[in-house]
């Protein structure tokens, strides 16, 4: 069996995989040449959307892992 610290450090590790890859989706919608055919303005709105969700998510993540840190 799996102590549960290795599973709370799993869940981090993944948490900032996930973080990591939405922010880089972000990213590759506004700065993608392949994706020119749709309008400036609609790209950067729903890459900003996306970024902003990733520190979102980022923030979340850490402050949850920082509070089980906290308890323990």
């Amino acid at each position: 069996m799996m102590k549960k610290e290795y599973l709370v450090h799993l869940m981090l590790v993944f948490g900032i995989m996930i973080v990591v890859l939405i922010i880089a989706l972000g990213v590759y919608i506004l700065l993608s040449p392949s994706l020119d055919y749709q309008p400036k303005y609609y790209r950067m709105i729903f890459a900003g959307v996306i970024i902003t969700y990733g520190f979102y998510r980022a923030v979340k993540i850490f402050s949850k892992f920082k509070n089980k840190e906290d308890k323990q």
